[in-house]
């Protein structure tokens, strides 16, 4: 059958689950979540044990495909708790950085597994992530950017 035709829901149950290679540098709330999920999935897995209805065989296929990925997660997960002063930007700190413009940025530093560039969450070990690290409020770092570098101005630097 052609892959054209195999519907959405059923690609996602399908092949290896994604190989996850070295440490998942991530925040204690994110390991705590991620606990929650694979307690969700494994209860809704216990729900549909034994029913032979196709959709909730495909739910259990679903649910546990989700659940092995958790635990390989949390297997890999070292949790990143934020040190040294809370004045220099370290993992989990909140960066308030200020370009040549005037415009304000708002930057939380997490792990890869946590950023969501879209709501100021960058990974530590991105380009933008590692010029901010060590900063300290009225740094000038580079954001080395695609079109250009852009100088920021960090304002201040909390803990989050």
């Amino acid at each position: 059958m052609s892959r054209a035709f195999v519907k959405e829901s059923d690609a996602e149950t399908e092949g290896p689950l994604p190989q996850i290679t070295g440490p998942l540098h991530v925040s204690a709330a994110t390991v705590a979540a991620w606990q929650a999920e694979l307690a969700e999935a494994d209860a809704e897995i216990a729900k549909l044990r034994g029913s032979d209805a196709p959709e909730d065989r495909q739910a259990t296929s679903s649910a546990r495909r989700r659940a092995d990925l958790l635990r390989a997660r949390l297997a890999a997960a070292v949790v990143v708790r934020p040190a040294g002063p809370a004045e220099e930007a370290g993992f989990g700190s909140v960066v308030v950085a200020e370009d040549e413009s005037g415009r304000r940025w708002t930057f939380t530093l997490v792990g890869g597994e946590e950023a969501d560039p879209a709501a100021g969450r960058i990974s530590w070990q991105s380009p933008l992530g590692e010029a901010l690290m060590g900063g300290r409020a009225g740094d000038v770092v580079e954001w080395p950017r695609r079109n250009g570098p852009l100088s920021l101005t960090l304002r201040s630097v909390s803990a989050s």
